[in-house]
C-alpha cells in the first residue's frame, strides 16, 4: 500500500467470505465460526441474496441461555435446534464497493459495530470488512510512515 494509491474498501476487505444459508442452524454457525476463526458470518437466502448477519455474540448468549436451562453436556445437540431463522440480526448495516474508507470508518463507530458486509452495484455480496481490516490498515500504514 504505498501513498500515491487511495486506498479502498476493496482493497482491504476479505473476499473468500464464509457465509450460512437461512435454513441452517446456530450449531452451523457456531462450528463455521471456530474452523474459520471469524465472529461474524453472513446469511443468505434461497437465492443467495443476503438476509441478515450472525454474530459470535449470539451464539454466546444462545450457549449460556441453554447452559442455564439444561447444562452444558449437549450443546452442540440444543445449539442444533435453533434455527438461524430465529436468532440473526436482519437490520443489518451494509457498506458498497465504492464507499470511501473514512466513511466505513465512520459507520464502525458511530454504530459500534463489529463487521459490515459489502455489496456490489446490483446488492450482491462481494465482501466483508471487519474492524479487524482496519487494524491490519492502520500497521500497514504506521509500518510504512516509520521506515
Amino acid at each position: 500500500m504505498t501513498s500515491s494509491k487511495q486506498v479502498s474498501i476493496a482493497d482491504i476487505m476479505s473476499r473468500n467470505i464464509v457465509t450460512l444459508r437461512l435454513e441452517q442452524t446456530l450449531h452451523d454457525g457456531n462450528e463455521l465460526m471456530r474452523e474459520h476463526r471469524i465472529r461474524h458470518l453472513p446469511v443468505l437466502d434461497e437465492q443467495g441474496h443476503l438476509v441478515g448477519l450472525l454474530d459470535q455474540k449470539v451464539v454466546l448468549k444462545e450457549a449460556l441461555r441453554i447452559a442455564d436451562n439444561f447444562g452444558s453436556r449437549r450443546l452442540s445437540h440444543h445449539l442444533g435446534q435453533i434455527s438461524l431463522n430465529d436468532v440473526i440480526s436482519r437490520e443489518v448495516l451494509t457498506l458498497s464497493i465504492d464507499t470511501p474508507l473514512v466513511e466505513a470508518g465512520q459507520k464502525f463507530l458511530a454504530h459500534r459495530q463489529g463487521a459490515l458486509p459489502v455489496l456490489d452495484a446490483e446488492g450482491r455480496l462481494v465482501g466483508i470488512l471487519s474492524s479487524v481490516d482496519f487494524v491490519r490498515l492502520a500497521v500497514a500504514l504506521l509500518d510504512t510512515s516509520s521506515g
